[in-house]
């Protein structure tokens, strides 16, 4: 069963849930570099792209991390950012490095 579901300005066939595409779409969506470095690490790997929440997060520690920087405490941090004080201390102790990496 496919069909086709629209994304932005790109039209991705959908199989069964998942969505599939090829170098061209890749190439159109990503730009020919990003594309060619996604082929090259991951080509004929089935691979799970991680969904827009997981990017709203990343970019919620960043700014957490620095509200820390500028001498924000934990309760401070909870109340500006809407998380419980406890979420406040994980993140401020998330290892810096995983950060790093998913810019």
């Amino acid at each position: 069963m496919e069909s086709d579901v629209s994304s932005g300005s790109a039209v991705f066939p959908d199989m069964e849930g998942r969505r599939g595409m090829s170098a061209e779409g890749l190439i159109s969506v990503l730009g020919h570099e990003a594309a060619e470095r996604l082929m090259y690490f991951w080509g004929g790997t089935r691979v799970s792209v991680p969904d827009l929440e997981e990017l709203q997060k990343i970019k919620l520690r960043e700014r957490i991390r620095r509200a820390y920087d500028q001498g924000a405490t934990p309760a401070q941090v909870a109340e500006r950012f809407g998380v419980s004080v406890r979420t406040a201390q994980r993140i401020r102790n998330f290892p810096i490095a995983l950060n790093e990496s998913s810019k």
